[in-house]
């Protein structure tokens, strides 16, 4: 869905700078699935596009579950949102649970907008928000 590409984009450039020492893996999930896909890694990297954080499209940031503790939920309004999950998950498996999640995000434009192509702002934070992936990568 047009800027909600983000994630799967930074995945795609990853891969073909054949990054090493790392699981890249494709999930579009959300709320209690993410349990099950954070599991028996140390740390945890989600890239994906946030709407409305007040920043202008094609900023990137990065964020920790606390950041998300005020959200109500993910794409479905029976699911908990990031910070209880992440909760949630620590609780139930702690020592399958990662030690650390950090999400890169990027405000998007548009997420609803059926489209292959990334609107212009985001597309051009591309390459910046592949630099901010390995950069916590190196760092972690």
């Amino acid at each position: 869905m047009c800027d909600d590409a983000i994630g799967l984009r930074v995945l795609q450039e990853l891969h073909k700078k054949g990054v090493q020492g790392v699981d890249l893996e494709e999930a579009c999930a959300s709320g209690l699935d993410l349990i099950e896909i954070m599991l028996d890694h140390e740390v945890v990297i989600v890239v994906d596009a946030i709407i409305k954080s007040g920043q202008p499209a094609g900023t990137i940031m990065v964020l920790s579950p606390e950041d998300f503790s005020d959200t109500v939920h993910g794409t479905n309004p029976h699911e908990a949102n990031v910070a209880t999950t992440i909760e949630l998950g620590r609780t139930l498996e702690p020592e399958r649970f990662p030690k650390k999640v950090l999400f890169v995000a990027v405000e998007a434009n548009d997420v609803f907008t059926v489209s292959e192509q990334m609107t212009p702002e985001v597309e051009a934070a591309l390459s910046k928000a592949v630099d901010k992936v390995l950069e916590l990568i190196a760092e972690n």
